[in-house]
């Protein structure tokens, strides 16, 4: 396979799309546009000998967005097929990636990144929640939120408050044993903010009505659930408010 890495600022030589080939996503653009603007890394776009761009489009196109230098690679033997293989099996990062990286290039003996492995292991939650307790006091996290996690911005904002919400999953755990999931982690969050809600008394009537307790697809079940099992024997019963946007229209984070 012949190929040579070059660089450019002349755009128009490029044909990016080609037959065969992915279409622009706007979306996924418009993300590449931002990114480059506070980031740039000249990773090199991948062209045949006709300079038809067989990966690399949207790169191409935020470069000269930005008017920035393509580096690229020419190939005289590379088709639409070869493309296809690649990004076939090309894998994206995950949290867990993201928390490894930042982990080993942390200075601290114990920095926010190591503070998150050690939660999530030590409680075992999903990142996403870990993330959410330990950044955001429980609070709702929206992209932004994540987009700055996956820059090495993390910040444990209550870790005293995170460790006792995280003995408090382990003490439900006995008694239900998706104890870590996410809706159900959601739907506590939600009750655990109000005023009326009592940890040792969710516990002692869970003991008790444990049997009652099943694994659920979304967070308002899970909600319901948890709510339920909070009023058993209980006069009044209560009900806990529903408002923040994640018990509503819960959508996990990627």
């Amino acid at each position: 396979m012949k190929k040579s890495i070059r660089v450019t600022k002349n755009y128009d030589q490029f044909t990016s799309q080609v037959k065969g080939n992915r279409p622009i996503n706007i979306g996924h653009l418009e993300k590449m546009i931002k990114i480059m603007k506070d980031d740039y890394i000249p990773n090199p776009i991948i062209v045949n000998s006709k300079l038809e761009v067989m990966d690399g489009q949207h790169r191409l196109e935020a470069c000269k967005h930005h008017q920035l230098p393509v580096y690229y690679i020419v190939t005289d033997d590379w088709e639409i097929k070869q493309i296809q293989t690649i990004n076939s099996v090309v894998r994206k990062w995950t949290l867990a990636d993201y928390v490894h990286s930042f982990k080993a290039l942390e200075n601290k003996l114990a920095g926010a990144y190591t503070q998150l492995d050690w939660y999530t292991k030590k409680y075992g939650l999903p990142l996403e929640c870990s993330i959410m307790i330990l950044h955001n006091n429980g609070n709702y996290i929206n992209k932004d939120v994540l987009d700055q996690f996956k820059k090495g911005n993390l910040q444990i904002n209550d870790l005293k408050w995170a460790t006792s919400f995280g003995n408090f999953l382990l003490k439900v755990k006995p008694f239900f044993k998706y104890y870590n999931s996410r809706g159900f982690i959601h739907a506590v969050l939600q009750m655990d903010k109000d005023h009326r809600f009592s940890r040792p008394v969710f516990l002692k009537r869970l003991e008790i009505n444990s049997m009652k307790m099943r694994r659920c697809t979304n967070v308002i079940d899970y909600f319901d659930m948890a709510e339920y099992i909070f009023n058993c024997g209980a006069r009044p019963k209560v009900q806990f408010e529903r408002k923040e946007k994640w018990v509503t229209g819960y959508k996990p984070l990627r």
